[in-house]
């Protein structure tokens, strides 16, 4: 069986807020986020501004003695760095003239060496050429020697050796002709003095042939070639050794 006690009367709580305190307190918090809200809007620091003057006002203060102090080692320093930079820029100037200058040398020793090579090549191919030239000379003296007819005793006497001669002319005449294609082929050309007259540049006189009063050849005219002169890319190679003429005195 349940028993029911009787309901007492409600007492206040000791420091509780009334209902009007209680509205009071939340619109002064109200008003208070509120001025918060516009403090930024009317010109007023913000919390990182705050911070920053702390910071600042915590940092020891410089002087301006030490500031100067500081601002003339900066100098120097700058200074003795302008004058290494100035000196590496010398250095480098110089090191380039220099190998300016061992290029231009080199250029120099190269171009000698060429000059020298192209002189060797040049004397080697004419002392190849005048050989070459010399080896003409006697087979041609070979084939005119062969032209000569053999006196008709000969010709009884030794018929199968003059058949062997003509043959050995024929192949000297052949090896002839193809020498003289050699030698055109590298620029080498005879030159032609029979009637003209006299040159000491490309002529040497072995020989002089007395002319009749009545000739009509001039004196120093080219009568014989006894060896041929030659040129070789327009240059003389080989002088002609020649007889001229020499009209006779009248007495």
């Amino acid at each position: 069986m349940l028993t029911y006690l009787p309901a007492q009367p409600s007492r206040p709580v000791p420091g509780a807020f009334s209902a009007e305190e209680r509205e009071l307190l939340v619109e002064q918090f109200r008003a208070a986020l509120e001025d918060a809200a516009r403090q930024p809007e009317a010109g007023g620091w913000s919390d990182r501004e705050a911070d920053d003057e702390a910071v600042d006002a915590a940092q020891p203060a410089v002087d301006l003695v030490t500031l100067l102090g500081e601002m003339a080692v900066l100098k120097n320093e700058l200074r003795l760095q302008s004058r290494q930079f100035k000196n590496t820029l010398d250095e480098l100037r110089a090191f380039g003239g220099d190998l300016r200058a061992h290029s231009e040398r080199l250029q120099r020793e190269l171009e000698r060496a060429r000059e020298h090579a192209a002189s060797i090549e040049s004397r080697t191919a004419r002392q190849f050429l005048l050989a070459l030239l010399d080896l003409r000379d006697r087979l041609q003296s070979g084939v005119d020697a062969a032209r000569r007819p053999p006196s008709s005793l000969l010709a009884r006497l030794f018929s199968r050796s003059t058949r062997l001669a003509a043959s050995l002319a024929d192949g000297q005449r052949l090896t002839l002709q193809r020498l003289d294609e050699l030698l055109a082929s590298n620029g080498v050309r005879p030159m032609r003095v029979v009637g003209e007259i006299l040159d000491p540049e490309r002529m040497r006189v072995v020989g002089l042939e007395a002319a009749a009063a009545s000739a009509t050849v001039p004196d120093g005219t080219v009568l014989r070639e006894i060896r041929r002169g030659f040129f070789h890319e327009g240059e003389l190679l080989r002088v002609a050794e020649v007889i001229v003429s020499k009209k006779a005195n009248r007495t």
